[in-house]
């Protein structure tokens, strides 16, 4: 009997996946890209679920990008679905998504990583873009993605040597959130997701859609789509607890709507 190779759990608003091929270092064949774009798709669709988040079995690897070993006769990969790379690295997501980086995460591994909004990593954790040491290219994101959040001519020699970098240094040049310790890694991720969960869902949802429009238009565009999402929010009825709750000192009761 074959064993799962993405495990999911939801507790509480605060859906949690877990790549599971340790033996493989956790890294991405067909079924398990199949197996996280139909889990991503529904988790969209999900009212109960309010936050993801995402990591690996084992202290070892997060991620090692996509299994080689499966690849086409062609060359070809397998592994890009609707959704991109795992399902993820394409995915222009309503929902928070939290990397809580438990090993090492390259090439793909850190492509997966890098779709998410907040990385906490462990301690014994490195990271890098290794796709030009076996002739390929970081073509699901890392070569855009990369030079957005840390400084250019990092995210260049990242791309070009194919050399890891540790978690020290990731969070030097913010490419992580947090450096926490080996067991410490999930914990972190939850008590952030515990957090945000705490929020108006159409709050975060806005938000993330104005985070990312607003590194590919004008600060004037950006700002009018802001404008919008406000004359659509203060009409919602989520709007009105909000304020209502924090008069009232309690926690408010969010509809999405």
């Amino acid at each position: 009997m074959s064993k799962e190779k993405v495990l999911t759990s939801l507790e509480d608003g605060i859906l949690l996946v877990t790549l599971n091929r340790e033996e493989k270092r956790n890294a991405i064949d067909p079924d398990t890209a199949q197996q996280l774009e139909a889990i991503f798709n529904d988790a969209e669709k999900n009212d109960e679920v309010r936050v993801i988040v995402l990591t690996g079995t084992g202290n070892r690897s997060f991620c090692a990008g996509e299994d080689l070993s499966v690849f086409s006769d062609s060359g070809e990969s397998q592994t890009t679905v609707e959704h991109g790379f795992a399902g993820i690295t394409e995915r222009f997501s309503s929902k928070p998504y939290i990397c809580a980086v438990n090993g090492t995460a390259v090439a793909g591994g850190l492509e997966i990583a890098l779709s998410c909004d907040i990385i906490v990593a462990s301690e014994n954790a490195r990271f890098g873009l290794s796709e030009v040491r076996v002739g390929l290219l970081a073509t699901s994101g890392g070569l855009v993605r990369l030079p957005n959040l840390v400084p250019p001519k990092i995210a260049a020699e990242m791309a070009l040597t194919g050399q890891l970098i540790n978690a020290e240094k990731a969070e030097k040049i913010g490419l992580v959130n947090y450096v926490v310790a080996e067991d410490a890694v999930l914990e972190k991720a939850l008590e952030i997701a515990k957090t945000i969960k705490k929020n108006a869902p159409i709050s975060l949802r806005l938000t993330k859609e104005i985070l990312r429009l607003s590194g590919q238009v004008s600060f004037e565009d950006a700002m009018k789509y802001s404008s919008l999402c406000w004359d659509y929010i203060e009409k919602t009825e989520d709007a009105q607890e909000g304020p209502n709750a924090f008069l009232e000192k309690r926690e408010p009761q969010w509809k999405n709507r």
